[in-house]
């Protein structure tokens, strides 16, 4: 099932627009409560001030008068909002506005505002009496005009917010857009960029808050950069170095066709098997130092190792080496447990004695010593060491020294790189008796316990 990617441009769009819609739904609903409870009380007073309008105009008209009153409203062609109806003493509607309904708008004892339904049309009515009980004026509105007037006076203080709704969320969208261009030409930068590119982006133009990402890729670039360059220089060294013994393999195999013996044959093909061995024992050695390249380890949560035990192991893996039967192989590791890959750390072990077995003259001897929190390996021999110039170079990949063509000259770049992803480094020191050379593995912040 494909993952659908979300938009940080048009999220923010979205939120920020409905965050504007929700703010304007908001005071419009409030707006509009406003309009109707103050409409209302506007159209209650228009309703008292004509009741009393009304009342006055016909006190004047014919409430002196002891029989009849003399009053009739003039017709006109404005539609009527407002009815009003003149009721005698005995409740008779005497006069009525244009429009009125025939039934009376309230009761002939209210008094005062209240509700009512005449000729199946709901009013809202006023109502005032005279003070001899002799006429009572209802005037009334329609309910329904007065909720039509309310909203249209709503509408028309609501459609401006909904013009500034849309050009808010127009602008949000304009300005998101202006903001978040940096981010997407940065991205696209790194999209355009061809594989062998490994230079850093430009980041200028990025915000402040995304400088930090801007920063962590191109040091992400430059640790690729950095990746690539090894793993080239180490294939195009691997396949320089290979020529030779796979030029050394074809000649012992041409040598074992034209053997003329079964002696020289037998000879010719022990030189291939040994030459196969040391092609084998290269390639082995370039795979570890590829996957050590690669690989990175985090240092607090690694396993507790024991030194002792990996020290012993290294040794007992070369003593059935031809060579080990001239050399006197020593230990001198305490009991020590340190945090360490259990992984690397054996390899860079062994590498150290594989060396110091193939220079030493009769003695090699592993050491290990724990000071404040740092841990230091050391190997020593009592072989003929190495000179300044040979040490400068020591730990260059593929370098073998002037006297040294039997290994790969891997090993001590692999035991530096071993050091390196613990935190550590290494170096040289002295030797067995006054000769020789020593390799001390050094690991610092290790957190080391005696062993029971």
């Amino acid at each position: 099932m494909k993952h659908h990617t979300w938009s940080l441009r048009n999220r923010l769009i979205a939120l920020l627009a409905a965050l504007a819609f929700m703010a304007w739904g908001g005071s419009s609903v409030w707006l509009y409560r406003s309009v109707e409870k103050q409409a209302g009380q506007l159209f209650d007073a228009a309703l008292a001030e004509a009741a009393h309008a009304v009342f006055a105009a016909v006190a004047h008209e014919g409430l002196g008068k002891k029989d009849d009153f003399d009053f009739e409203p003039e017709e006109h062609g404005h539609v009527e909002k407002l009815f009003y109806q003149l009721r005698d003493r005995h409740g008779t509607i005497i006069y009525s506005s244009p429009g009125a309904p025939r039934e009376a708008l309230a009761d002939g004892d209210a008094r005062g505002f209240a509700e009512r339904i005449a000729d199946g049309t709901a009013y809202r009515v006023f109502t005032v009496h005279s003070s001899d009980k002799r006429a009572a004026i209802h005037v009334g509105q329609r309910i329904a005009d007065r909720d039509a007037l309310v909203r249209s006076m709503a509408l028309r203080l609501l459609l401006p917010g909904v013009v500034v709704v849309v050009l808010l969320a127009a602008g949000t969208w304009i300005i998101v857009r202006r903001v978040t261009a940096p981010v997407v030409s940065f991205s696209k930068a790194i999209d355009a960029r061809a594989p062998a590119d490994s230079g850093p982006v430009a980041v200028g133009n990025l915000p402040a808050e995304l400088q930090p990402v801007g920063h962590a890729v191109n040091r992400l670039l430059e640790r690729v950069e950095a990746a690539l360059v090894h793993e080239k220089t180490l294939t195009a060294d691997a396949a320089h170095e290979l020529r030779t013994p796979l030029a050394a393999l074809r000649a012992q195999a041409q040598v074992a066709l034209r053997a003329r013996d079964e002696g020289e044959r037998s000879q010719a093909l022990q030189a291939l098997i040994g030459g196969v061995d040391r092609a084998t024992r290269m390639v082995e050695t370039v795979l570890t130092l590829a996957r050590l390249d690669a690989r990175s380890i985090d240092r607090a949560a690694l396993p507790a190792v024991s030194l002792s035990q990996i020290s012993a192991e290294a040794v007992d893996a070369l003593r059935a080496s031809p060579r080990a039967r001239s050399i006197s192989m020593e230990i001198d590791v305490p009991a020590l447990t340190v945090r360490a890959d259990p992984d690397s750390l054996p390899i860079a072990l062994r590498n150290l004695c594989e060396n110091a077995l193939r220079h030493a003259a009769s003695r090699m001897r592993i050491e290990a010593r724990a000071d404040a929190g740092e841990i230091t390996i050391a190997v020593r021999d009592d072989g003929p060491g190495m000179t300044a110039d040979q040490r400068a170079r020591a730990f260059d990949r593929f370098y073998r020294g002037a006297t040294d063509g039997a290994g790969a000259g891997l090993g001590l770049a692999l035991v530096k790189r071993v050091a390196e992803m613990h935190g550590g480094y290494v170096r040289f020191a002295a030797g067995l008796d006054g000769k020789g050379l020593a390799v001390e593995l050094v690991l610092q912040g290790a957190a080391v316990e005696r062993q029971s």
